[in-house]
């Protein structure tokens, strides 16, 4: 899907005062792994919605395990409803948050990362001090995954 932003002289319609006006639309992120076996949703639920206000877009990822859910090989990715711009340098990146949930009560604080010229955005652990090995978040950080552990991502990235 293309973004394309308002610009001086482009006649108003609809589908252009809704890009400026920040309603936010449903979309299905894909989820994929970025190597190995494969992640499969089997029965889990995986929502997204973003918003375009002033250039740029807004996201929401939502994703609750099933108990036929699997977890792949590789680091977890979430499809973007727009590619993200690239930036000055190819390892600088659009940053935004990311919670996940134990369903034993623990929440794991992380951060959401889109790096230039991207069309996914993935989670990582910033720190040890969480707890958590540090990096990309994958079947086993912030911590095993299983059934209804959840994942939330919120971003915000200029779109191409």
């Amino acid at each position: 899907m293309a973004y394309t932003g308002w610009l001086a002289g482009m006649r108003t319609t609809a589908s252009r005062l809704n890009a400026i006006s920040g309603i936010w639309t449903p979309y299905t992120p894909t989820w994929t792994s970025s190597t190995g076996a494969a992640v499969s949703l089997g029965n889990g639920t995986l929502e997204g919605e973003y918003a375009l206000v002033g250039g740029l877009c807004h996201v929401r990822i939502s994703l609750v395990a099933g108990s036929t859910t699997t977890f792949g090989g590789g680091q977890f990715r979430f499809a973007l409803p727009f590619a993200c711009a690239s930036l000055a340098s190819p390892s600088m990146a659009y940053t935004g948050s990311a919670l996940a949930l134990d369903p034993g009560g623990a929440y794991y604080p992380g951060v959401s990362r889109v790096l230039s010229g991207d069309a996914f955005v993935m989670a990582l652990s910033p720190t040890a001090a969480t707890g958590a090995t540090p990096g990309e978040w994958n079947a086993s950080r912030p911590f095993t995954w299983g059934n209804t552990d959840n994942l939330s991502i919120c971003l915000a990235y200029k779109p191409v």
